[in-house]
């Protein structure tokens, strides 16, 4: 596992976090922090990232892995009050930038169809 400092020199997350970028902050906690993105897939759309410069959400310690999907799923569950989505599609980040975040996407059936909003069983080749 690669030892982090904290910050990354260019790390546009680590600016965030700091202060030294604008961002709509959503919802925070000591270690975690959720910000609208500014390149939505949908109305809503927010990413959860920790306040630590981490590449990947495996190297996370296990007080900020519990702190990044715990704040993923108060988000979530506001995002379900606030804009009543079908679903709020979740998943780890971490590759364009290199500091870990998830994507927490709330998910319109007038938006998507098929496949995706169908019970495993219905799709052919997927495990029911």
């Amino acid at each position: 596992m690669a030892e982090s400092t904290g910050k990354e020199k260019g790390c546009i997350f680590c600016q965030i976090v700091a202060g030294d970028l604008p961002c709509y902050r959503i919802y925070e906690d000591e270690l975690s922090l959720a910000i609208l993105d500014v390149n939505p897939f949908s109305k809503g759309h927010c990413l959860v990232i920790p306040k630590r410069h981490v590449p990947w959400w495996h190297e996370l310690s296990d007080d900020e892995n519990a702190s990044l999907f715990k704040v993923a799923k108060v988000v979530a569950e506001k995002m379900m009050i606030a804009l009543e989505p079908d679903f709020v599609c979740m998943y780890a980040r971490g590759r364009r930038i290199p500091h870990t975040h998830i994507f927490l996407v709330p998910t319109y059936q007038r938006r998507y169809s098929g496949p995706v909003l169908q019970r495993p069983g219905a799709v052919p080749g997927i495990a029911s």
